[in-house]
């Protein structure tokens, strides 16, 4: 007899600009109910997403989505690593990047529809000083604007474009020191970021030949360079060319350890904190199932 999956919808109500209140109706509507049962459970808090991710694996549950952005996404992810359940997405945030770098678009209904005919796929997964990440992190210019925006009471694709907009006539390259691949790298970088997967939110590309099943990080050094120089060269994030970019320089390696002279900024699937000892990178080698789209899945 047929087994019907069990399914934890994890939904992130302060998450993007999209209000949740029509979410449990569209799933009710376009969840296939012969497939599957679900609940859905509402974070109250800055990492409940984990604590209730934890409690669905303990219960055997088969997949658990998490409704909201790369932050969202993130703290869900980390529960299941090394798990036999799988995650799921609904891209609720406001940038999903990792959403978006997978096929899944931001219509919330096709992605509930995806979900029924989506298949599991083990890809890696990451650490920083044994903070979890799954998509991005890195330190330099993307790191400051992740931190501004903290402080911001609405985030959304304007409040990101007023921020650069503010920032990047003040910034000063900070001066770093990488070591990787039996070599140290030192010197003043725009970004440096390491990479599992390639796209920050709102399809900015920065890491066009990274692998999520490879075992192996992309590391994207964007040099020092003038202000003109370095927004001409954001429209490159946006066809999947930035690393034929003469400021751009990309290392491949299990592990990486970064060092700053002074406290400085750092970011992890969105969320920025402040850093002064070194942080130090690795993979997980497919260590997590992740469901994608069926359509999409040969791309991976």
């Amino acid at each position: 007899m047929y087994s019907k999956q069990k399914i934890v919808f994890i939904v992130n109500p302060f998450s993007g600009a999209k209000s949740k209140n029509a979410l449990p109706t569209l799933i009710d509507q376009y969840l296939d109910k012969s497939k599957f049962d679900y609940e859905l459970q509402f974070t109250e808090s800055a990492g409940h997403a984990s604590v209730l991710a934890q409690q669905a694996v303990e219960s055997h549950t088969d997949i658990v989505v998490a409704c909201g952005g790369d932050g969202t996404v993130n703290e869900v992810a980390k529960s299941i690593v090394n798990q036999k359940t799988a995650l799921g997405i609904i891209p609720y945030g406001s940038g999903n990047g990792f959403a978006m770098h997978i096929g899944l678009g931001r219509n919330i209904k096709k992605a509930i529809k995806i979900l029924n005919t989506a298949e599991s796929k083990c890809i890696d997964s990451c650490t920083v000083n044994d903070r979890f990440f799954l998509n991005l992190a890195g330190v330099g210019f993307d790191a400051l604007i992740a931190f501004k925006a903290h402080e911001g009471e609405k985030r959304g694709f304007k409040m990101y474009f007023n921020l650069v907009r503010k920032e990047i006539f003040n910034f000063k390259a900070p001066e770093f020191t990488v070591k990787l691949n039996n070599k140290s790298i030192e010197g003043p970088f725009t970004t440096i970021a390491v990479a599992n997967a390639a796209m920050y939110g709102y399809n900015f590309t920065v890491a066009p030949l990274a692998e999520m099943t490879d075992g192996l990080l992309d590391v994207v050094f964007i040099k020092k360079a003038s202000i003109f120089r370095i927004l001409l060269s954001t429209w490159r994030m946006l066809n999947n060319s930035l690393h034929k970019s003469r400021l751009v320089s990309i290392e491949k390696c299990k592990t990486v350890t970064i060092e700053s002279k002074y406290p400085y900024y750092f970011h992890i699937d969105g969320e920025s904190f402040e850093f002064s000892k070194p942080l130090n990178f690795e993979l997980l080698p497919k260590s997590i199932n992740v469901l994608f789209p069926a359509s999409k899945l040969s791309r991976f």
